[in-house]
């Protein structure tokens, strides 16, 4: 149980009420997404010195994980195949060029690229 618990608690709350941010995804998908912007935001606000330092740090992590799902949950748009030519860095994309990435593994992929993205500033 983290100090801050109710602060990341009330983040994540507004996330999951947010339909847009998963519109396109199962419901395993949408887990996979919104498992990894909570540990996001528990990670930043566990670092903050105080109560009012973690509602900050929350909104500002919220402020930059919409926009990230919402492009994600964009780029998996029911109907939308993964780009035969996109980089995803995982060896089991490399080993068979032909096939199809599963979905959350390409969740994951892009996460991976929000993570690195992020901590490159």
């Amino acid at each position: 149980m983290s100090k801050f618990e109710s602060v990341v608690q009330s983040a994540a709350e507004r996330l999951l009420e947010d339909e847009v941010l998963r519109s396109n995804l199962t419901d395993d998908e949408a887990n996979v997404l919104i498992n990894w912007a909570i540990e996001w935001l528990e990670g930043r606000v566990a670092k903050s010195r105080d109560e009012a330092a973690a509602r900050q740090a929350a909104q500002a992590e919220i402020g930059r994980l919409r926009p990230a799902l919402r492009e994600i949950n964009h780029r998996l748009a029911a109907g939308e195949a993964p780009d035969a030519g996109m980089s995803l860095d995982l060896p089991s994309f490399n080993a068979v060029p032909t096939a199809s990435p599963d979905r959350k593994t390409l969740i994951r992929s892009l996460i991976a690229q929000k993570v690195e993205a992020w901590s490159e500033k």
